[in-house]
């Protein structure tokens, strides 16, 4: 039976791939979702590119998590790492997108819609924070209050934990 952490990254491997397939694949529909809707709704290449190459990067971030499922001899070591590399990009992006989702542009100074100055809808970017804060909290917590979890179990089934 799976631990709590095995579960946890199962799951979120899991999750991520709809926006994988979605930011890789449908760029354009991504950013219909995040982005203040505009008049015509056409984006520049730049914006496909950037949002197909976001796409790539949580394809390159997800293996990691199955590497670090299975009950090895080196459980515990991947899985710190995987959950190192994980928080510290959740712990850029959090601030980021609250930052974005805070910042007037110049067109709601004027006019008093929500609108972040890098183009982001606040709802976009604060839903983006409500995504990525349940998952930071949770590596936090498992770091701080839970170490144990990272624990394997060795291979030969001796039920000994390994450091």
């Amino acid at each position: 039976m799976p631990t709590i952490i095995q579960t946890a990254f199962l799951a979120e491997a899991l999750l991520n791939t709809p926006g994988i397939i979605a930011s890789i694949i449908f760029p354009s529909a991504t950013l219909d979702l995040l982005l203040v809707p505009t008049i015509p709704s056409s984006f520049n290449p730049s914006s496909i590119l950037l949002t197909r190459a976001l796409g790539v990067m949580f394809l390159a971030l997800t293996p990691p998590l199955l590497l670090a499922y299975p009950n090895t001899p080196d459980a515990a070591g991947k899985r710190r790492i995987v959950y190192w590399i994980l928080g510290l990009g959740e712990g850029g992006l959090v601030p980021l997108l609250l930052w974005e989702a805070f910042r007037a542009s110049d067109e709601e100074k004027v006019t008093g819609i929500g609108v972040g100055a890098g183009g982001w809808s606040r709802t976009a970017a604060l839903m983006g924070v409500a995504c990525l804060l349940p998952l930071l909290l949770w590596r936090i917590y498992v770091f701080t209050a839970q170490p144990s979890w990272f624990l394997g179990v060795s291979s030969r089934g001796t039920g000994k934990k390994i450091t």
